[in-house]
């Protein structure tokens, strides 16, 4: 591009302004049939889903992972595909008139996936012209070029393609010649093969400009996975979503909470089961699948109704779930459930005509952290969090006048947003000055703090609790007493 100058491009989704702050997205981890495993990709819907990442595989959890979520109520998600070690491309090789390699046509993502597309070349509607045609195995087009009038033009046209890239491998600039529908062949995935370095590796796609929300491997219950989990919440401001294994034994699902206790960053995730049922894809037949999917859900149409991240996503009020029509294990009893629950173990559970989550506590050890046992305490720091980092990117390369009259606006604009948290309940106190402080005076921005260009802020919040036991007793008179 010549400089100066213009330069227009077409993108799917607009940057953002400010930092994210929207809590109830999703990020989520697994195997699929196709889609980067470079990036991380935002998908809107489920049709967009299985655009971008192909269709339900027995392998992963992932496909019904997001029908789920989606159903519950959810919007947005990140998706992080994982891969084996070795990954292929499916790829042929177009030759020009002389039988010389001209184009080389690769899928657009690594995997088997790639080995059902198609390629075709024809003569354009003008002369000098061709055209190229992508189809599936089965015959179908999936997408038609427009008249391409050399291998320059068809490499340009290929970046907007949703299946192929192009690349030139011939020695002279020489148009492909015409050819049927051939195959693309070669593709892998290697999912056999997948290590838990290979999940890392995906679970590090979702970058920390991408903001707070909701992590989880659905369906993943290795002791590692579930460590790296914590880890990456704690690290990119988000909380994770543990999926317990899909099991009725008491025992085993308090010894897996347990040892997460001793995981660093426990506060910033919570731990459920059992396994919810939802229908199968065929009448009649059902799909037993993870929860953290649906409690993602649940929370996101918390979130998008206006309720506040520190209310509960759990309950007859607002941990009600929409799709599931069964769990996946027999009810424990009300004194398992309180032994489970003490141990960080949220049970969901069937009741009261519906299916819901019925425990909302993080990992955290209550005889180590008291202060953090909550989850939804845990949300809440998450979007305050979000929030001054928002509120904090708007003073960055702000001038600190000796007045004093940035400081004080830096630290008005921090009190704003708590406010917004104290009128909704989420800050306790009978007055704003008993739930939140915000302190930006002359002990946090010192002389030789303004000096080395730091603009500095203490922020002090009480978080309101939810009522995770409600006690009530009643008394009969006779109807001669005075109440």
């Amino acid at each position: 591009m010549p400089r100066p100058g213009v330069d227009i491009s077409l993108v799917e989704v607009a940057p953002a302004r400010t930092p994210p702050t929207d809590t109830g997205v999703f990020f989520a981890v697994g195997p699929a049939s196709q889609g980067d495993p470079t990036q991380a990709v935002l998908c809107r819907s489920m049709a967009e889903f299985e655009a971008k990442f192909g269709a339900r595989v027995t392998y992963s959890y992932l496909w019904d992972a997001m029908d789920c979520f989606y159903k519950e109520g959810g919007s947005n998600v990140y998706i992080a595909r994982v891969v084996g070690p070795a990954p292929v491309t499916a790829t042929v090789t177009l030759k020009d008139g002389s039988n010389a390699n001209t184009l080389q046509v690769l899928a657009n993502s690594p995997g088997a996936w790639g080995n059902n597309l198609r390629i075709a070349v024809s003569q354009g509607s003008v002369g000098g012209t061709f055209v190229l045609t992508v189809s599936d195995n089965l015959g179908n087009i999936l997408e038609v070029s427009r008249d391409l009038v050399d291998e320059a033009d068809a490499i340009n046209w290929s970046y907007a393609s949703d299946y192929i890239d192009l690349v030139d491998v011939g020695t002279a600039l020489s148009d492909p010649a015409v050819v049927a529908a051939t195959a693309l062949i070669g593709g892998t995935d290697d999912n056999t093969n997948i290590t838990e370095a290979n999940w890392t590796t995906a679970l590090a796609l979702f970058t920390n400009d991408l903001g707070p929300g909701q992590v989880a491997m659905p369906g993943r219950t290795t002791a590692a996975a579930q460590a790296n989990l914590l880890a990456h919440a704690s690290s990119f401001n988000r909380v994770a979503l543990i999926d317990g294994t899909d099991s009725g034994s008491k025992a085993t699902l308090k010894a897996v909470a347990q040892g997460l206790r001793g995981v660093p960053n426990a506060r910033h995730a919570a731990f459920f089961a059992p396994w919810a049922v939802v229908p199968g894809l065929v009448a009649g037949t059902t799909r037993t699948v993870p929860w953290s999917a649906i409690e993602a859900g649940i929370i996101a149409r918390n979130d998008a109704s206006g309720l506040s991240p520190n209310v509960a996503a759990a309950g007859i009020q607002y941990g009600q779930a929409l799709y599931p029509i069964a769990l996946s294990q027999k009810k424990w009893s009300d004194a398992d459930r309180a032994e489970m629950n003490a141990t960080g173990v949220n049970i969901n559970v069937q009741s009261f005509g519906g299916i819901m989550a019925y425990g909302y506590r993080t990992l955290t050890d209550p005889n180590q952290d008291p202060n953090w046992i909550q989850f939804s305490n845990a949300r809440l720091y998450m979007a305050i969090v979000a929030d001054a980092d928002a509120v904090g990117e708007n003073y960055v390369f702000s001038q600190i006048d000796g007045k004093g009259v940035t400081i004080g606006a830096f630290g008005g604009a921090l009190a704003s947003m708590l406010m917004n948290y104290y009128n909704e309940g989420s800050l306790y106190g009978e007055s704003p000055d008993q739930a939140f402080a915000v302190d930006t005076g002359p002990s946090v921005n010192t002389p030789e703090t303004i000096a080395n260009g730091e603009l500095h802020a203490v922020l002090r919040v009480k978080m309101s609790p939810f009522a995770e036991w409600v006690n009530i007793e009643i008394v009969k008179r006779l109807i001669t007493d005075i109440l």
